[in-house]
């Protein structure tokens, strides 16, 4: 194992490889008190739940996390990280640090999730990156320090460092070959921001998780083609891939993917829509049913919590009063993927701007 770590790092370009032990130091964080340690304390109203199993509150926690009840999912994970030392409590503090960044959620405080996310991503240093699922926990908390590094944090010193930020995504997505942080780079190819500008090689990654059937990657190019900017401009299959990225979403993304939904559905015509459903029904067959952990994780409920395919629940209507069908299906073969290089050449995404507004 330790043989096979040694052997990928090496093929790692030098910059990809960040010490994070070192990146806190050079913050001050220590200095701050925020040492890069996964502890955390408890809350007050965990404190005095009586815990069931480690396993069992970590499905629990799990199973409430993937419904966005958060005030479920807390207090469930804080039993299994005061109870447990293993692998579950590195998975609870993992999904209670998510809950703090989430800025939608209610119980946001980045200053926990940081201190967490530092603590498991300074693990890059030690675990095999064939040591799955574990190794994408890492990655995802490196990818996770990364954002934070990326845009500052204020509250414990930290200024932004953008090249610094890249050189841990780069880690992420080729130590770890992480499908989010190669969702972040191939979007910093197609912008040409902090890594050379190279619009292909950016859309080839961005088409493969999509066919991976990563929800961002098929948001992000479901955007491009509505707008036609890098790729073809092209409803129909923009409204086809936003769908897909709604289903396949996990709590982090779900929000934005399917107001976006509700944007392109509001904004094409009903024959646009059929047409799109015939895409959808093709992709199905041929694109992955999504996020496959749990095939690593037995040990863990379905998808992890992370994505993977669901029916949409939500209820919402076009600005018109017109009902969002949010069962598109159809039941052809879809046409190849890859789509024709713009006119304007890349261009950085910005919202969808329909031609029909949506409430």
């Amino acid at each position: 194992m330790f043989a096979t770590l040694i052997s990928k790092r090496r093929r790692t370009p030098p910059r990809a490889r960040v010490s994070l032990a070192a990146l806190a130091l050079a913050s001050g964080l220590l200095a701050s008190g925020l040492a890069a340690t996964a502890v955390v304390t408890p809350a007050s109203a965990a404190g005095d739940l009586p815990c069931a199993s480690s396993a069992d509150m970590l499905s629990k926690g799990l199973d409430a996390y993937k419904d966005s009840r958060y005030e479920i999912a807390i207090p469930a994970f804080e039993c299994v990280i005061r109870a447990d030392t293993g692998l579950k409590k590195f998975y609870a503090e993992f999904f209670f640090a998510r809950i703090m960044s989430d800025d939608t959620g209610g119980f946001v405080d980045h200053q926990r999730a940081y201190t967490l996310f530092q603590g498991l991503a300074d693990l890059a240093d030690t675990v095999d990156p064939d040591d799955r699922p574990r190794a994408q926990i890492v990655a995802k908390a490196v990818n996770a320090v990364a954002g934070y590094v990326r845009r500052g944090f204020p509250e414990i010193g930290l200024k932004p460092d953008p090249e610094r930020a890249v050189e841990l995504i780069r880690q992420s997505a080729t130590l770890f070959d992480e499908p989010d942080a190669q969702f972040e780079l191939a979007k910093l190819h197609l912008t040409g921001q902090g890594v050379p500008l190279d619009a292909r090689l950016g859309l080839h990654y961005i088409q493969k998780l999509v066919q991976d059937s990563h929800a961002g990657a098929q948001a992000y190019l479901a955007d491009l083609h509505w707008n036609g900017k890098t790729v073809a401009l092209d409803h129909v299959r923009a409204l086809a891939l936003i769908k897909l990225a709604a289903e396949n979403a996990g709590p982090a993304d779900r929000l934005w993917i399917e107001d976006r939904y509700q944007n392109f559905y509001c904004g094409t015509q009903p024959g646009e829509r059929t047409k799109a459903a015939n895409l959808i029904g093709g992709f199905r067959r041929v694109f992955a049913r999504g996020p496959n952990l749990d095939r690593t994780a037995p040990q863990l409920p379905s998808n992890w919590a992370l994505g993977g395919r669901r029916d949409l629940a939500f209820s919402r209507t076009c600005a018109n009063g017109e009902p969002i069908d949010k069962d598109l299906r159809g039941d052809i073969a879809a046409p190849p993927l890859a789509s024709s290089m713009g006119p304007t050449g890349p261009q950085p995404t910005t919202p969808a701007a329909v031609r029909a507004p949506a409430r």
